[in-house]
């Protein structure tokens, strides 16, 4: 299967490598809703931790990855934070929201990292994507409807996780000028085991058997997940491949109908598609502007 997907072009690869993960992580959420049946969205999150730590054990004892070599403990900490914050506060969204609309609000990530880009990063924005960025947030509006009376909890929730998402990747980004991406993977699996253990006692379930098979898939999947969406932007540009992260829309919209009979109300797809357009400009805006910095520095 690897041999014939690798004499494929890359970015058919890539497009590949991010549909499937994209299915996944969708069923990821479904087995994150399915739990919070029986315990808080902050204990799944504590296994998640843990399961993954669990995972990361064998490199760590057989010495590929030294966590407590790391000289950057502190900005390991504060993106631990921040990622943890956001994963809490998703497997909240998708517990509290129906399957689409949870992943619909989630699109609103890169409106944020524009916002993320100029106030920490200071980075000089220039109209095109002040403008993408502001009709994105309109398409924000139309989803949540607030002047309805129908903006619920788990639609602010799902907006603060996008949002924190935004200045995750930030520091993961400052992080990986010098720190390795298995390194990064690590130390975030040992401090957010560490920030949610407190919490997660506090709350504490036991679950049943079915409930622990749900625990042991959402690390599994999450971490499978992860693998193919790095594997994605490894095998091809980022500009062709990215308009492919946005079926997972239309996998939610199946999933949801298919497990719990719910299908989004017009506004979500509308304000989706408001949403998605303004990503994509922003991507493909973002993609020029890295490529004219590429051509600058080879002319100079």
């Amino acid at each position: 299967m690897l041999a014939w997907l690798r004499r494929l072009p890359p970015n058919v690869q890539g497009a590949l490598w991010l549909v499937s993960g994209g299915f996944i992580f969708t069923s990821t959420g479904v087995m994150i809703r399915l739990l919070s049946e029986q315990i808080d969205s902050v204990q799944t999150a504590f296994f998640r931790a843990v399961i993954g730590l669990v995972l990361l054990l064998p490199m760590i004892l057989a010495g590929r990855v030294k966590p407590w070599h790391s000289k950057r403990l502190a900005g390991h900490f504060w993106r631990t934070f921040m990622g943890t914050a956001s994963m809490v506060l998703g497997f909240y969204a998708v517990s509290m929201l129906p399957l689409a609309d949870a992943t619909a609000i989630a699109f609103s990530q890169p409106l944020f990292s524009v916002l993320v880009a100029v106030v920490l990063a200071k980075e000089k924005v220039r109209w095109r994507r002040w403008t993408a960025t502001v009709v994105g947030f309109a398409g924000v509006l139309v989803m949540v409807r607030p002047g309805e009376g129908s903006l619920q909890l788990g639609a602010l929730v799902a907006l603060a996780n996008a949002a924190t998402v935004a200045i995750s990747i930030l520091l993961v980004k400052r992080l990986s000028d010098s720190e390795t991406p298995l390194m990064i993977l690590t130390q975030f699996a040992i401090f957010s085991t560490l920030l949610l253990a407190a919490p997660a006692i506090w709350v504490w379930r036991w679950p049943d058997l079915w409930g622990w098979t749900l625990a042991v898939g959402i690390a599994l999947a999450a971490t499978v997940g992860q693998y193919f969406w790095v594997q994605a932007f490894k095998a091809g540009e980022m500009s062709a491949v990215a308009p492919f992260e946005y079926l997972r829309l239309p996998f939610a919209v199946f999933v949801g109908w298919l497990v719990w009979g719910e299908m989004p109300v017009i506004w979500t797809y509308v304000g989706a598609a408001i949403v998605i357009a303004s990503a994509l400009y922003i991507a493909h805006r973002e993609h020029q502007l890295a490529r004219e910095r590429r051509r600058a520095a080879i002319g100079s």
